[in-house]
C-alpha cells in the first residue's frame, strides 16, 4: 500500500496538536507493530491502555497518535514537536475510520454481507461464500474459519478468533479488492460490533441466525447482547431473518426500515422448509417460496443445517440472483471445517467432529447424531476457561442421558484452572460419579480416551472449540490441530491399543 499525505482534521473527529497533516503508512493498535509513519491508535482495553505506550510507539517510528486522554497527549505534543496527536471522543470508532481511510475505503468497492447470531455464524458465512463463488461472483470470506479469498485459504494472521479488529478487516479487504473480488462475507460478532471494528462498513445485506445466552461475561444482560447484535442491522440496506428465532426477530422486523426477508420453518417465513429428510448422503427437503415449492438435495446434516442454508440462499437472493440459479449450485457447496465433520479413515467407528460448545449448540448435534444409526454413543463435552462459568454445568445437563459414555475437557483454558473448569461441568450432572463419566483436563487426552472407549459400529462426537488452529493457554496462542489429534491415536497406538 502507498503511503498518504492526510490532513488529519479531515481523517477523524477530534482536536489536533502538532502538524496539521502527516503521512501515514499504516494504523495500529498495539505499539510492537508500529513501523515508520505508521499511526497509533490508544485503546484503553480491559488489560491494557494504549496510552501508556505512546512513547514505544513514537521511538518505532509513529507520526501520528491518537487517543482519549487528553492530558497525556497534551502532554506529549509538548516534547514531540514533529509528531502530531489528536484527541478523540471514541478510540475505537476513530480506529475504524483510519484503518478504512488509510486503505483506500475498500469496503465501498464490494458487496458486503454481515452474518450475525450466537450459532450458526460460520456455517452460514461459508454456504453464503461458498454459493456466491459457484455463481461465479468471486467472493471473499472472514470468520472463524479463517480468511478465504475466492480460492483458497488466505495466511492472514488473526489476531482475534472471530471477527478480526479494525485494522486488520480493512487490510483484508483491500486485498479483496486488489484480487478484483466482488463481494465479502464478514462473520459478526457482537463484541466486534460493540467494539465499532466494522463501523463505516455499510452492509448491502445483514443476515441473523439466532440469540441465545452467550457472551455475558462481556454484555453482562441478554438485551444489551441482543442489542448489540441488532447494530449490525443499522448499518445495512437489506436483511435476512430468522423467523424461527423468537427472541430477535420480532426485533428486527419491527427497527428495520430496509428490504427485509425472513426464513425458517415458520409458516410465514418468505423461505420455508418442509419434508426435511436426512439419509447418509446428506438432506433433502421442500423449499416453499412465492408458492412455489421446489426439491432442494444438499450435502448437510440436521435440520439446524437445513435453516444455516436457508439463511445463504436467502442471503444470495437479497443480492440480486434468480432462485433457481442459486438452487442449482446448492449441491456444491463447501461445508466449514468442524462443523458436523464426518471424518474419513480406517476406524470401525464413525467419528463426527462439531464446534458445539454452548448448551444450545450442543443440544442440537446431539439431537442429529441421534437420528444416524449406531450402537453407542461416545460424546465429548468441553468447559470453555475463557467464557461464562455458569454454562459450563449447562453442557453436563444437555448431554446427559444422551451419551452412552461422556468425557469431559478444557477447551482455551486462558488463566482458568483446568480442574476447575472440569468440575463446574461435572456439577451439571444428576449422577458425576457415574461410572460412564470420565474427564481428563487437555483436550488431546480426552479425545484419544474417547476412542479408547469406542468399538465397532459406534459412534464418537467431538465437540467445542477444536478447530481455530490454536488453544489459548495462559495469554499464549499455542498451536493446536484437531486432525493431528486425531490422525495420532491411529498412526501410532490404535492397533496396540486393540489388541491387548
Amino acid at each position: 500500500m502507498n503511503s498518504n499525505d492526510y490532513l488529519l482534521e479531515d481523517l477523524v473527529n477530534g482536536t489536533v496538536w502538532g502538524p496539521e497533516s502527516q503521512v501515514i503508512s499504516s494504523v495500529t493498535y498495539d505499539s510492537r507493530e508500529i513501523q515508520n509513519q505508521d499511526a497509533f491508535v490508544c485503546i484503553a482495553g480491559e488489560h491494557h491502555n494504549g496510552h501508556l505506550f505512546i512513547e514505544q510507539a513514537i521511538h518505532n517510528g509513529a507520526k501520528t497518535i491518537i487517543g482519549t486522554d487528553l492530558e497525556r497527549l497534551r502532554t506529549y505534543s509538548e516534547k514531540y514537536a514533529s509528531v502530531s496527536f489528536i484527541k478523540v471522543e471514541d478510540s475505537r470508532l476513530a480506529l475504524a475510520q483510519v484503518s478504512s481511510a488509510v486503505f483506500g475505503s475498500p469496503s465501498e468497492s464490494l458487496y458486503t454481507i454481515g452474518v450475525t447470531g450466537t450459532n450458526g455464524k460460520t456455517t452460514v458465512s461459508t454456504f453464503i461464500h461458498s454459493l456466491l463463488n459457484n455463481l461465479s461472483c468471486k467472493t471473499g470470506c472472514l470468520g472463524t474459519a479463517g480468511i478465504w479469498d475466492d480460492q483458497q485459504k488466505t495466511d492472514f494472521k488473526q489476531t482475534v478468533p472471530t471477527t478480526p479488529e479494525a485494522p486488520d478487516i480493512h487490510r483484508v479487504l483491500d486485498y479483496f479488492k486488489q484480487r478484483d473480488l466482488k463481494a465479502a462475507v464478514i462473520e459478526s460478532t457482537s463484541i466486534a460490533i460493540e467494539q465499532k471494528r466494522l463501523a463505516g462498513i455499510d452492509f448491502n445485506v445483514a443476515v441473523h441466525t439466532n440469540l441465545t445466552p452467550e457472551h455475558l461475561e462481556f454484555h453482562g444482560t441478554m438485551e444489551a447482547y441482543k442489542e448489540a447484535k441488532m447494530k449490525l442491522f443499522d448499518q445495512a440496506k437489506r436483511a435476512v431473518v430468522n423467523l424461527d428465532d423468537p427472541v430477535m426477530s420480532p426485533s428486527l422486523i419491527e427497527r428495520f426500515d430496509g428490504s427485509l426477508m425472513t426464513y425458517g420453518t415458520h409458516e410465514a417465513a418468505d423461505f420455508r422448509a418442509d419434508k426435511i429428510r436426512t439419509t447418509i448422503e446428506g438432506t433433502s427437503f421442500t423449499l416453499i417460496f412465492d408458492d412455489l415449492h421446489y426439491r432442494v438435495d444438499a450435502p448437510i446434516f440436521g435440520e439446524y443445517n437445513v435453516s444455516n442454508l436457508l439463511a445463504a440462499i436467502a442471503a444470495c437472493y437479497q443480492m440480486g440472483y434468480p432462485l433457481q440459479e442459486i438452487l442449482s449450485e446448492v449441491w456444491g457447496i463447501t461445508c466449514p471445517e468442524g462443523r458436523y465433520q464426518l471424518v474419513q479413515n480406517e476406524a470401525p467407528f464413525q467419528i463426527v467432529l462439531d464446534y458445539a460448545h454452548t448448551p444450545d449448540a450442543l443440544a442440537t448435534v446431539l439431537n442429529t447424531v441421534q437420528q444416524v444409526p449406531h450402537r453407542k454413543l461416545i460424546v465429548m463435552i468441553t468447559g470453555v476457561g475463557l467464557r461464562d462459568p455458569k454454562k459450563r454445568p449447562q453442557m453436563a445437563e444437555v448431554a446427559e442421558g444422551i451419551g452412552d459414555e461422556i468425557i469431559v475437557s478444557v477447551d482455551q483454558p486462558g488463566h482458568a484452572d483446568r480442574q476447575e473448569v472440569v468440575n463446574d461441568v461435572l456439577k451439571g450432572f444428576k449422577q458425576p460419579h457415574a461410572p460412564t463419566i470420565h474427564s481428563k483436563l487437555h483436550r488431546e487426552d480426552a479425545i484419544h480416551h474417547a476412542f479408547d472407549l469406542a468399538e465397532p459400529g459406534d459412534l464418537v462426537l467431538l465437540t467445542g472449540i477444536g478447530f481455530g488452529g490454536y488453544q489459548i493457554i495462559g495469554d499464549e496462542r499455542v498451536p493446536y490441530s484437531e486432525m493431528d489429534v486425531v490422525n495420532a491415536y491411529f498412526d501410532q497406538d490404535y492397533r496396540f491399543r486393540k489388541t491387548v
